[in-house]
């Protein structure tokens, strides 16, 4: 189970009601680095774009550790907070929600995927070699691992 909080004022509870059915949960972790806004961009242009004809629910993801301090736990919020600016900027008018997970990232990140019903999961890669990767592992392999859903790995 997902440890986790909702960033203020991105959840209604009711637009993630409607057209369940007929809806596709994405959800895009994010970082703050290159590699996070790489995936960010990489599903509002593949994936949320309106003309698809689909009715999105987008979940922007973050992750922090369970002893950090708040000072961290605010710059995260304040990430959050800085993309789903960008969604609505872009003009996308569709169900949103920001969270903040606690915990082991690569845990974090597949349970909270589970908890959802995501249908997509879009996340960057550090760009580790063959070697590096195999010897230290990524949260992008856990994910494509061990997530119920679609993974995209954007690069």
């Amino acid at each position: 189970m997902a440890t986790y909080e909702e960033v203020t004022d991105s959840y209604n509870p009711d637009d993630w009601k409607k057209d369940i059915i007929s809806g596709r949960i994405i959800c895009v972790a994010i970082d703050g680095s290159d590699d996070g806004n790489k995936a960010f961009y990489w599903a509002l242009d593949h994936l949320v774009k309106p003309s698809t004809g689909i009715i999105n629910k987008l979940a922007l993801l973050t992750c922090t550790p369970l002893n950090s301090s708040e000072s961290v736990k605010q710059e995260c919020q304040t990430l959050l907070k800085n993309y789903m600016a960008l969604v609505r900027v872009a003009n996308l008018n569709i169900p949103l929600r920001a969270i903040l997970l606690r915990g082991d990232v690569r845990t974090q990140l597949c349970d909270i995927a589970d908890e959802l019903k995501a249908d997509v999961f879009v996340i960057g890669t550090r760009g580790l070699g063959a070697l590096k990767r195999a010897v230290l592992g990524s949260v992008s392999d856990y994910v494509s691992k061990h997530c119920e859903c679609t993974v995209i790995i954007a690069k």
